[in-house]
């Protein structure tokens, strides 16, 4: 009986994901649904210094977030899309000889072993972190890696972001201290 109950109440908690990756606050319901990255506005955010902070254009802002397309109106403490899909662009169609067109995928990484993919994932950024956050994707399977230690690295990022933002210091380590304690 427990478990059937326990069951039930899980039932509007699991339709209710709506994004790859859960925005950490509340984000405006028009948000596009492959967002993958997030940014918490603080005071004094405006669309655009979001927008340049992240390296995205204006428009991919306002794409990404369509209530903001109108003026920017951000609302401190709400989560706003940064990154759509984990930063994969769609696959181009291009057209042969007889006028087909074929959408062309973009070639994954094969790697051999965990410590490999997430060395690769961190291009330099949190190199020194790899070997302790091993253990949170390496039973994932190995096509599987790439992108749970892109999600590893993003909340970590994340983390770093929001303690800077807040005059933190020592960030970075701090932000890995928290997504991958030592042992």
């Amino acid at each position: 009986m427990f478990a059937l109950a326990f069951g039930l109440a899980l039932l509007p908690a699991l339709g209710a994901a709506q994004f790859p990756v859960d925005p950490p606050t509340t984000a405006a319901p028009d948000t596009i649904r492959d967002c993958t990255y997030w940014q918490v506005a603080v005071e004094n955010d405006t669309c655009a210094s979001i927008s340049e902070y992240w390296g995205i254009t204006l428009e991919q802002f306002e794409a990404y977030n369509p209530s903001q397309a109108d003026g920017c109106d951000l609302v401190v403490g709400n989560s706003y899309c940064i990154e759509q899909n984990y930063g994969i662009p769609p696959a181009t169609p291009t057209t042969t000889s007889s006028s087909t067109t074929v959408a062309t995928p973009t070639p994954t990484p094969t790697f051999s072993t965990p410590l490999e993919a997430c060395l690769a994932t961190t291009n330099g950024a949190y190199e020194g972190a790899c070997p302790r956050c091993l253990s949170l994707c390496e039973k994932e399977q190995p096509a599987a890696w790439s992108n749970c230690f892109d999600s590893v690295f993003m909340m970590i990022n994340g983390w770093d972001s929001q303690c800077w933002q807040h005059g933190g210091s020592d960030c970075g380590n701090r932000a890995v201290d928290t997504y991958c304690p030592a042992k």
